[in-house]
Formats: C-alpha cells, sequence, structure tokens
C-alpha cells in the first residue's frame, strides 16, 4: 500500500508522513530530502547551472545513493550518510532550481518508484500523488497559511541552530510556492482524488487521526 502526502513547504507534510509510517509500520519516503540531495551533490561537482545533456550524465555517474534502512530513506555521499548539511535554505533554493529540470525529475522518479516496490509506503512530496504514484491507495494534500508554515520553518532552523530571518523564510516560501505552482512539469497541486487538509490550526496528532482513518477506509475497500 502506498499513501502520498503532497503539500507545500511547511505545511506539515514531512511530520505526518514519518508519524503515520511509524504507525503503519512501513517506510517513510521523504522525497524532498532526495531533491535536496541532488542539488547538494551537483554543487559540491559545480554542475548545479549545468545544461541537460551535461545533468543526464552526471546523475548517473555521482557517488549518490538511495536506499532503505530501518524503514527510513538513507542518502549515502561516498559512502557517508546525508544530514544536516542537505537541509539548508541554500540548499533548498538549490532543490527548488533543479526541480525544474526534466532529467532530474526522471532521474529521481526511478529511484523513488525502486524504493517504494513490494513495501507499505508513506511518500512525502510535491507530485508523489499527481505523478510518481498516481495509483496510490491512500492521496492526500496538506496546505496551511505562509506564514503559518514559515513559523514552523523557522522553528526548525532553531532546532538545528540555524539563523535565519523570519520575513526572509516567508517571502521565500511564497517564491517556493509561485515556482512549484507555475512550473509546467510536474506543478504543485491535489492529486485528483487527494483529500486536502488545511493544518493551520490542528496539532500534529489531528492531523495523523485523519490520514489513519483514510488508510482504514482504503484498506476496508481492498478487503
Amino acid at each position: 500500500m502506498i499513501i502520498a502526502i503532497d503539500g507545500p513547504a511547511g505545511s506539515g507534510k514531512s511530520t505526518i508522513a514519518r508519524s503515520v509510517a511509524e504507525r503503519l509500520g512501513g517506510v517513510y519516503l521523504d522525497s524532498g530530502a532526495m531533491y535536496r540531495a541532488v542539488a547538494w551533490a551537483l554543487s559540491q561537482e559545480k554542475l548545479l547551472d549545468a545544461d541537460d545533456t551535461v545533468l543526464d550524465r552526471a546523475l548517473s555517474n555521482l557517488p549518490l545513493e538511495f536506499m532503505v534502512h530501518d524503514a527510513r530513506l538513507l542518502i549515502l555521499w561516498r559512502g557517508v550518510p546525508l544530514g544536516l548539511e542537505i537541509r539548508t535554505p541554500q540548499t533548498a533554493h538549490g532543490a527548488s532550481t533543479i526541480a525544474q529540470k526534466p532529467v532530474v525529475r526522471r532521474f529521481l522518479l526511478h529511484q523513488q518508484r525502486r524504493l517504494a516496490r513490494g513495501a507499505v509506503v508513506v511518500a512525502e512530496g510535491r507530485d508523489m500523488g499527481t505523478v510518481v504514484f498516481p495509483d496510490a491507495a491512500v492521496k492526500v494534500f496538506l496546505t496551511a497559511s505562509p506564514e503559518e508554515r514559515a513559523r514552523r520553518r523557522m522553528a526548525q532552523y532553531r532546532e538545528q541552530e540555524m539563523e535565519a530571518d523570519f520575513e526572509a523564510v516567508l517571502q521565500a516560501l511564497k517564491e517556493r510556492d509561485h515556482a512549484d505552482a507555475s512550473r509546467s512539469l510536474a506543478p504543485l497541486k491535489p492529486a485528483d482524488g487527494a483529500v486536502v487538509v488545511d493544518t493551520s490550526d490542528m496539532s500534529i496528532s489531528q492531523v495523523v487521526e485523519v490520514v489513519m482513518n483514510l488508510v482504514e477506509s482504503a484498506r476496508k475497500k481492498q478487503a
């Protein structure tokens, strides 16, 4: 069974997807981390601004590995796990840029579907239900006000001991929203059949229960 959770940055999809995966004993697939990892890796190789022909060749040869370990996505660079280095605002900006490149999306589409084979997977991102897993048993689109999402992102940066300005974070979110929604390839939007949930005034546990109820309903239909 695949549960696809999409939404803009700061909508809570990572937290919710992780919690739902734990409840189900399934795999948590963080597609955003995969895009950030590719952006970080390309920046290390000075290829972030390369054309599609160069990127196509480079992506196949990068010492970057994606695998599932202990029901979590594990990303390795030259055999070493990546962590906070792919969680910076600069890497997030790079991820937004490369996400508009068809060659990158094709590369990660293959990786995401490979990782999801034969497992209960909770996949979160921006096109999980629309493109990567259009036949997902459950499709959810999480959203929240830009201000609430900026507050959440600021809290994440504080936890990681990173400095950030609220207004700058808010503006960056709005710009990312526009870029994601207006791109011609896999624009950010609710998938057909997705349940839209505004998490602005909801607790984590409340949102998790909404998703779990949808999963239970889907299981009954499959029985």
